[in-house]
């Protein structure tokens, strides 16, 4: 609920819940409905019909489906690019990695600052397309992940969305995927820092020191592990990824992308508000 900012002024809120003592606990309501969320929709629904309600315009305006055709998607949707000498903005690279990545694609998502960008940006084909390992806020889990998604479903590209410390903690596992020949992107946000806690806790004026790294080549240490790899600090340094895409992807291709690293994600500050 965006803290509370979600519903405008004036907006009358009716809250539906099995527990009575529920209704109002974390937000103001104007009507509280005992019950089941789903029996109610459907109570509510029948009403709607019997009152031909639907015969209303109210939110669907021409405007609105102008909108939601013109920005049905994040890749469509404007944004002011930040900039940073040798980096590129997160959601620059997601949208352009988005328009080459082939549409049959598994995308396995790691914990941090970075994970609301592959999850806003590439498109999956259904819902095993998309595999989040966010279990007890952990980060390091999304390598060995992705490499399990690229087993199960060898029919389709598996992109590994990875911040850099979350990628090192893992980063063993690339010999894995070697080994096996998996067809498997990796993409590493690299800001060289746990962005996250950067963000959170610096505002604040909290030391940063054991939150921050010193610059690591992560294409390099793909190499080392017998991958493909490419620094990326501009969309054009992506003609790499094309090339790769285009096959025959005999090994794993690992894109260290240098990310801006000025503002957190705003998903990131969203859920820090008041925190």
């Amino acid at each position: 609920m965006a803290h509370g900012r979600l519903v405008g002024e004036g907006t009358t809120v009716a809250q539906v819940d099995v527990d009575p003592d529920a209704l109002g606990a974390r937000f103001r309501m104007d009507l509280g409905v005992v019950g089941d969320t789903a029996a109610t929709a459907r109570a509510v629904l029948g009403e709607l019909d019997r009152r031909a309600a639907g015969t209303a315009q109210g939110y669907r305006s021409a405007a609105v489906a102008e909108r939601l055709a013109r920005e049905g998607r994040w890749r469509d949707v404007p944004y002011k690019e930040e900039t940073e000498e040798g980096r590129i903005d997160p959601r620059t690279l997601s949208a352009a990695l988005d328009a080459l990545l082939p549409a049959e694609r598994t995308v396995a998502v790691d914990s941090g600052n970075f994970m609301g960008y592959p999850a806003m940006y590439f498109d999956v084909p259904d819902v095993d397309g998309f595999v989040f390992t966010q279990a007890f806020q952990s980060i390091g889990l999304g390598l060995a992940t992705a490499i399990g998604a690229a087993i199960a479903r060898p029919d389709r590209l598996t992109v590994a969305a990875l911040g850099d410390g979350g990628a090192l903690m893992g980063v063993a596992d690339l010999e894995t995927a070697v080994r096996l020949r998996l067809d498997l992107l990796v993409v590493v946000y690299d800001d060289e820092a746990y962005g996250a806690e950067v963000h959170h806790f610096g505002p604040d004026g909290h030391p940063l020191d054991h939150v921050t790294f010193p610059p690591a080549d992560i294409a390099a240490i793909g190499r080392g592990f017998g991958c493909e790899a490419v620094t990326v600090r501009a969309p054009a340094d992506l003609e790499t990824v094309a090339g790769w895409l285009a096959g025959p992807r005999a090994r794993p291709l690992v894109v260290d992308a240098k990310v801006t690293r000025g503002e957190p994600s705003w998903w990131l500050a969203e859920a820090f508000r008041g925190h």
